[in-house]
């Protein structure tokens, strides 16, 4: 996938990638420390440019990947160890593993035959710190001193400036108008969130879509299923799918999650 479809795929996030070696915990070891620094700084570059976690999540994501090398940079296995909550962000990750591999042969001056490493994939929903600062007292605040949270809520709105990515601050602000008694604010801010949410939910498909057909890769339908589940659209979001299960048989993350889809049409 190229950059520029890469930026788009991240609108609404920041990375934040950090690596730790468990074979490193040899206490006074800081020879095979100093061996990898490169090798790691290198292996952390390749990984970014291979990550595409879904958009845009109202929470920040967390998940950390533990996967084993062989000497000449091979993955051998890789899993889950902290998981996010969230099926599409955790795959997301494993993807980026995968995609990745193989790394670099290991330094010549180490003789280790392999190494296993503690990845952490982090995103924040939030774009500036002042939002972040703003959107934590708002919640904070909510349903202790609704006119403060108010505030805040409404300072953070100004930071985005309606950007299409933020419909969920809306949604914020009508719970909080709605517990203050306005009603026909909040009613408002909920039009205005599904509004937003609406043209965010095509402008995801639509990229979802261009790096599917461009790749080709089991992953890629899967996060094109996805981008249709989030605007309601079961019944694309099973073709999908199934394109992904056709393209790999060994992913029974997929198949459950087609069930889930099959379910959640049928609930309709």
């Amino acid at each position: 996938m190229g950059v520029g479809f890469k930026n788009f795929a991240l609108l609404c996030i920041s990375l934040m990638l950090f690596s730790t070696v468990n074979s490193f915990a040899e206490e006074g070891n800081t020879t095979l420390q100093n061996d990898f620094s490169g090798y790691m700084s290198a292996l952390n570059g390749k990984i970014q440019k291979s990550w595409n976690p879904p958009e845009c999540m109202e929470r920040n994501g967390h998940a950390l990947v533990k996967f084993s090398l062989t000497r000449s940079g091979d993955v051998y296995s890789s899993e889950i160890v902290e998981s996010s909550g969230d099926l599409v962000f955790d795959e997301s990750a494993l993807e980026a593993i995968r995609k990745s591999s193989p790394f670099d042969h290991f330094p010549a001056n180490t003789s280790k035959g392999s190494l296993t490493i503690n990845y952490s994939f982090d995103t924040s929903i939030v774009k500036t710190y002042d939002m972040q600062n703003y959107l934590a007292n708002a919640d904070k605040f909510f349903n202790v001193n609704n006119k403060v949270a108010l505030d805040y809520i409404n300072k953070a709105i100004e930071e985005v400036q309606g950007d299409t990515n933020a419909y969920f601050l809306y949604g914020k602000r009508s719970k909080i108008k709605r517990a203050l008694g306005d009603t026909a604010g909040a009613e408002e801010d909920l039009n205005e969130s599904k509004r937003l949410k609406a043209k965010y939910d095509q402008k995801r498909i639509m990229a979802s879509k261009l790096i599917a057909e461009m790749e080709q890769s089991p992953y890629s339908y899967f996060n094109l299923a996805h981008s249709y589940e989030i605007a309601g659209d079961y019944e694309k979001a099973i073709e999908a799918i199934d394109k992904a299960i056709a393209l790999t048989e060994l992913n029974n993350n997929y198949k459950r999650y087609r069930n889930d889809l099959v379910n959640r049409k049928a609930a309709l």
